[in-house]
């Protein structure tokens, strides 16, 4: 849908202006763009690139702004066209591809492609080495040319890689034979490169992890950690090496807001004469490049172009509102694009949409008919732009979901892969005298990482002693069947001894031992099954969008632990789960959906907490969720007057209050309810024995939900 978009924007007269300018544009000039609402910035510049070419600098207000940028840029532009710089301080290692954006932006200048690069005042005042030094760490191989392996090897460690049995961040490589794997400070994954003397045979990227081929390529850009530069010391006048003695003499600048890009760079100026020259320096150099000024406000009508677009109309997470809003825009004969972060968004914004058609009053079949086909005119359409817009010249609307909902953008950050076992970084974390357990050999005590030649060969190992001194020698290779020991804090664990079964027997009985927790569980639930238990109905339009109005993007598990709590409430038999997570981690805005379902459903809900002050908490979450549904919230604890303790302990026997927050006043005696469908008990280890007993009663033939942000045994076994 994208290139709907673009398309749109190509036929304004306000773009056919701005191309003519631009190609007009000499060293020094600057053409003034206004009217350029939401994430229409980016989608015009991307048409203009793709129209003029050159290289570009984009020049953002800080780090946040520029990150915006970067992926409203390569939505529209394309990966490839876009490099970020994003100025990482100096004396790091690169470990983790903290510099490889600034690498790649930096190889990307000076090879002088045509491609937008995107920064801020922070990274452009930062100093770098001179361009000269960084020519030479990058080179390209191609397969089905001589490439000395030992020759490669050699320069290899000249650019600084690490020498490793296994490949598994950037800057390490690994040599097996003819095969020469090597993770390049470009690129998200390692390249594989087979020999066969001194050709060269085949290129291949693959997964650190699964160690699987991904795609086999034509030729690799090998791309080494760049050095970074020292301060200039306390000799003022030696002159500052910057980003922009690396950027082209004719690349073009954005601007976006020059004046708070201007204040930008003297907060981050310090009182020292260095970096005021670095800034005077940088003033120069940005002087003499042609340059596009955004600007919010026309500071000299006339001397502008226009684009008279308006940001996305407020919707305030109201599906009613969206659904009367696109219906205006396509009576307007406009076209309407919704974008979603993903597929599933994508169908329940659907969902909800032609959920409200379907129970809009007072409508004829005529109108319902006329609403169905109006509702078919919109696309829906993946990885949106930060922000949407509407464009009235090109009769186009773009919005986003996550605007929609008053949400905040998911990010597209790549999940980082998780090792079973240790990996090198792991062992770099272990000291001397720490615990570690090995899959065959049981608990041992770590003592240090050394070299050991076996059969004429040097390898790589970790030090580990047992019972009584004696040493187990692993391999690198084998480093996945170690783990670190956790345990009860302060807890001192028995070593294991060498050549003893006992391990063995342990391991043993900790399998029986599950078995037999497992049979008890399934007996337990078997019993509970054959209970009454109400079954929550179908998840309402009302669901879809308080669940929707979620201001943060679900996680996996918080999706996985909603989807789950609410199929086990449509069980005809009582739920018991526990949600187990950190502090932070979204475990409350799990309980409001199910507290929201139950009270659809036609039931009562109750959540119980340990302390006042969490119940207060909770409170003013409910009440911020659910209120506006019409959702009768109420806090019940010992500090409420007496009076009011009484209303409230009316209005849960009558039905007048739907959701009850409250401590352990909740389990007194002359607490009733007129329906009770969901109890919610948080931090269920921390209430006393008489209070459990209570709670015992309540939860008999009802819907309950534990959550915790302490996994201990006590926790598990109480839930």
């Amino acid at each position: 849908m994208i290139d709907q978009v673009k398309k749109t924007v190509v036929g304004l007269t306000s773009f056919t202006r701005l191309l003519e300018c631009t190609r007009k544009l000499a060293p020094a000039d600057s053409v003034a763009l206004t009217g350029l609402s939401g994430s229409l910035p980016a989608v015009v510049l991307s048409c203009l690139h793709g129209e003029l070419g050159r290289q570009w600098v984009v020049i953002a207000r800080d780090r946040a702004m520029a990150e915006r940028w970067r992926d409203d840029l390569m939505l529209s532009a394309g990966r490839e066209t876009v490099e970020f710089f994003v100025g990482s301080p100096q004396g790091g290692t690169g470990d983790g591809g903290r510099y490889v954006s600034d690498i790649k932006a930096l190889r990307s200048v000076l090879r002088q492609e045509e491609n937008i690069v995107v920064t801020h005042p922070r990274a452009l005042l930062l100093s770098l080495p001179p361009p000269a030094s960084l020519v030479d760490r990058f080179f390209t191989l191609a397969a089905g040319n001589d490439a000395p392996l030992s020759d490669l090897i050699d320069r290899l460690q000249e650019l600084g890689f690490q020498r490793k049995d296994f490949v598994e961040i950037y800057g390490d490589y690994a040599q097996r034979g003819g095969i020469l794997d090597i993770f390049p400070f470009a690129g998200e994954n390692p390249v594989r490169l087979e020999f066969l003397g001194d050709l060269l045979e085949s290129i291949r990227e693959f997964d650190p992890l699964s160690q699987r081929s991904i795609r086999e390529l034509v030729e690799t850009t090998i791309v080494a950690d760049f050095p970074h530069s020292v301060d200039p010391g306390d000799d003022a006048s030696e002159p500052t090496v910057t980003f922009f003695d690396y950027v082209r003499a004719d690349a073009l600048l954005i601007l976006d807001e020059p004046e708070l890009i201007e204040a930008a760079f003297m907060r981050e100026t310090p009182d020292s004469t260095v970096p005021l020259l670095a800034y005077q320096n940088l003033s120069q150099q940005m002087g003499e490049r042609a340059q596009i000024q955004l600007q919010a406000i026309v500071t000299q009508p006339g001397s502008s172009i226009d684009f008279r677009s308006v940001p996305q109309p407020a919707i305030n997470t109201s599906v009613k509102v969206l659904r009367t809003t696109i219906t205006e825009f396509l009576e307007q004969e406009s076209t309407v694009i919704i974008s979603c972060d993903s597929p599933s968004e994508q169908e329940r914004l659907k969902e909800l949409l032609e959920a409200i058609e379907v129970e809009s009053d007072q409508m004829t079949p005529h109108d319902r008919e006329r609403e169905a086909v109006e509702l078919t005119g919109v696309s829906f359409s993946l990885a949106p732009l930060h922000e949407g817009f509407v464009i009235p010249e090109g009769r186009l609307a773009y919005f986003t979901e996550h605007q929609i909902f008053n949400r905040l953008k998911r990010r597209g950050r790549k999940r980082t892969p998780s090792f079973k076992g240790f990996t090198g970084r792991d062992l770099l974390r272990l000291r001397k005298g720490d615990y570690v357990v090995h899959r065959d050999y049981g608990i041992g005590r770590f003592d240090s990482l050394r070299r050991i030649r076996v059969n004429n060969v040097d390898q790589e190992v970790v030090r580990v002693y047992y019972e009584e001194n004696d040493t187990l020698y692993v391999n690198m290779n084998y480093i996945n069947r170690l783990q670190k020991y956790s345990s009860r804090e302060g807890h001192v664990p028995k070593l294991s001894r060498l050549g003893s079964p006992e391990w063995s027997r342990m391991k043993s009985r900790a399998k029986k031992r599950v078995k037999d927790i497992a049979r008890e569980l399934i007996t337990l639930y078997a019993g509970r099954k054959q209970m009454p238990g109400f079954a929550s109905p179908q998840d309402s339009p009302w669901q879809g969008e308080l669940e929707a109005s979620f201001m943060y993007e679900d996680t996996f598990d918080q999706a996985r632990a909603t989807r789950e709590v609410k199929q086990d409430m449509e069980e005809a038999f009582p739920m018991d789960r526990l949600i187990c997570g950190d502090v932070g981690f979204g475990k409350t805005e799990v309980a409001v959906r199910a507290a929201f379902k139950a009270i659809l459903g036609g039931k009562q809900a109750a959540v119980l907490v340990p302390t006042t002050i969490l119940a207060l908490q909770h409170y003013n979450t409910f009440v911020d969720r659910i209120s506006r549904y019409g959702v009768n919230v109420q806090m019940l604890s010992r500090f409420k007057p007496r009076k009011a303790q009484l209303a409230i302990l009316e209005g849960l026997k009558s039905g007048a209050v739907d959701l009850v927050i409250g401590t352990h006043r909740l389990l007194s005696g002359d607490v009733g309810f007129k329906d009770l469908g969901l109890l919610i008990v948080d931090e269920e280890h921390r209430f006393g024995v008489s209070a459990k007993e209570r709670l015992r009663q309540l939860r008999t033939e009802v819907d309950t939900l534990a959550l915790t942000a302490t996994p201990i045994p006590r926790t598990l076994h109480f839930s």
